[in-house]
């Protein structure tokens, strides 16, 4: 097991270099660095490199907050290595609870195999165990021997489906948000700052910046706004198959009757991307895709292992 023992050597720009006896000569850590342009394009450039992501338009719009943090590890003034944390809130069983997720847990190729990773693991998971009831995050299969060893636990996710045949009634008046348009954007920031957990079996709240990253990135075609619902809806329909992904907004929201004003003829079944609470005694449920990430987590309160949830897809770091 690597220590890491960390001692200031200089500050940059507000920003904390460290040096560490226990890691290889030359490699130092810095964090918090997202304003540091040095430091945050070659954090890019590893993103890229490895998950071919890049952050910049995102921070760019302003959307790179105070709440996700990168942890990494330098060598010559780049980016070798990295953990991020991704402060946020959630609901789980009717409790809220303080949360981090990790994410972007990352290293170049050509360092790997030297315990950095493990070592930001420590790092980050001892700076916030005390500020935070549960630390989460997604792994793919190469990385599910890894967690473990810092006491996460995998989760079983359930995946929800319901057969929907849409009753007639009159159709919401839905605008579609475009986000190249700033004011459209704003919009979509405010509301998802202030928007009501999607589920009290394990919804997220205080996550903008994560739900902005998949606006831009992931679903800018997908983000409409009910009047009738005073919901943002993120929903596709890919044969007759609706995939509900989220709904934002500040008070209840009859699913159903969202779900007949957003549905067409073509639609048979709903695929929720999200725990449907209005719908879990009706919905099928199966576990998740074999391919999707599994879920680890570390918690201080006990967390039944045979509960029916899905974190919110558009939650995911």
């Amino acid at each position: 097991m690597v220590n890491l023992k960390l001692y200031v050597i200089k500050a940059e720009g507000g920003l904390f270099v460290f040096s560490n006896e226990n890691i290889e000569v030359g490699i130092n850590l810095v964090y918090d660095y997202k304003d540091y342009k040095v430091y945050r394009d070659s954090f890019n450039q590893l993103t890229t490199l490895v998950f071919d992501i890049n952050f910049e338009d995102w921070y760019e719009k302003g959307f790179w907050d105070d709440r996700y943090i990168c942890y990494s590890f330098l060598r010559d003034h780049e980016v070798i290595a990295n953990v991020s944390v991704s402060k946020m809130d959630v609901v789980i069983n009717g409790l809220k609870k303080k949360a981090i997720q990790i994410g972007t847990v990352i290293t170049h190729p050509d360092f790997r195999g030297k315990g950095l990773s493990r070592a930001l693991m420590n790092h980050v998971l001892e700076i916030y165990e005390q500020d935070c009831d549960i630390f989460f995050l997604f792994a793919n299969s190469t990385a599910i021997d890894f967690y473990p060893k810092f006491g996460f636990e995998s989760y079983g996710e359930s995946q929800f489906k319901l057969e929907f045949i849409p009753t007639p009634i009159e159709k919401s008046t839905l605008r579609k948000l475009n986000c190249s348009n700033e004011e459209d954007l704003e919009f979509i920031k405010r509301m998802v700052a202030s928007r009501r957990p999607i589920s009290e079996q394990f919804g997220v709240s205080h996550n903008q910046g994560i739900f902005m990253f998949y606006a831009i990135k992931v679903f800018p075609e997908s983000i409409f706004y009910s009047h009738e619902d005073e919901a943002i809806i993120v929903y596709q329909q890919e044969g007759h198959t609706l995939h509900l992904y989220d709904v934002v907004s500040q008070g209840d929201v009859n699913i159903n009757r969202l779900l007949n004003h957003i549905a067409t003829e073509q639609t048979e079944s709903v695929h929720f991307h999200f725990t449907p609470d209005q719908f879990t005694e009706k919905a099928q449920y199966e576990p998740v895709d074999d391919n999707d990430d599994l879920l680890f987590i570390k918690a201080n309160f006990f967390l039944d292992k045979i509960s029916k949830f899905r974190v919110p897809m558009l939650a995911h770091a």
